[in-house]
């Protein structure tokens, strides 16, 4: 009886070893990054250490849905873009819900989330998601911040 004992508590104390480095493992390999967006480029940028490396290249939106709602009184325009960024290490494809504010001057502002959808090249096999922010001006063009966190 003894022995089955001590048996069973190796291992209950070998599965919580294992466990344990499992998500050490996993909360490892994600790294928080800062995406900057100006016009048609990108700028990724990682904030923490981690598989991901620096990439800069292009950025393009497309196919995605208008909606509008009201809050507090405010009318919202609500966008889902599929966002594709295209670097020297490869393409990251996201889609991104965002909520469009106007401002005065034909200026728009808008807050929302992004997630990982795909990717080639170093980003193959990558997860994340996170937040975004951005300004858009009267003539069309538009600066956004994409923060979060990618796994390889």
């Amino acid at each position: 009886m003894r022995k089955a004992l001590i048996l069973v508590a190796v291992l209950a104390v070998t599965a919580a070893t294992l466990v344990t480095a499992a998500a050490a493992r996993t909360a490892a390999s994600s790294e928080r990054v800062l995406i900057e967006r100006s016009g048609g480029s990108f700028v990724l940028m990682p904030t923490s250490t981690g598989a991901i490396g620096r990439d800069t290249g292009t950025f393009s939106a497309c196919c995605w849905s208008t909606r509008h709602a009201v809050v507090a009184g405010q009318r919202l325009e609500v966008n889902d873009p599929h966002l594709t960024l295209t670097g020297a290490n490869g393409t990251l494809n996201l889609r991104n819900r965002i909520e469009w504010v106007d401002v005065p001057d034909g200026w728009g502002i808008f807050t929302g989330t992004w997630k990982v959808v795909g990717g080639t090249g170093a980003y193959a096999g990558v997860s994340g998601h996170g937040r975004v922010e951005g300004v858009s001006t009267a003539g069309g063009y538009t600066r956004a911040n994409l923060f979060g966190f990618l796994t390889k």
